[in-house]
């Protein structure tokens, strides 16, 4: 059973794209098994749980918001709803990107 969101290229989007191999710690392995999928549950907050939290945030204040966590067509997603509810400055930095606050 796998419970929530499986990010790309992890041993859990594999399973619930029921890939017919998978490696687990580098032995690849034959899928032989039934894989329930629940999405019911999460331990992420979706876009309006977010958009909710930042929102009566003072802009003025808030010079930078940094999305550095899940997909990037999410992030790019996110990002421009932020900007649509007057948040002037968000980024989607690249590994190691480095920022002068």
């Amino acid at each position: 059973m796998i419970v929530g969101f499986q990010a790309e290229h992890t041993l859990g989007r594999k399973l619930v794209n029921r890939d017919p191999e998978i490696s687990i710690f580098g032995e690849v392995k034959q899928l032989k098994c039934e894989v329930a999928v629940l999405n019911s549950f999460s331990a992420h907050a979706d876009k309006n749980e977010l958009l909710d939290f930042v929102k009566p945030m003072d802009r003025k204040k808030l010079k930078n918001i940094f999305l550095v966590h899940g997909d990037v067509d999410q992030a790019e997603k996110f990002a421009a709803t932020l900007k649509e509810n007057k948040f002037q400055r968000v980024d989607i930095p690249e590994r190691l990107e480095k920022f002068e606050l």
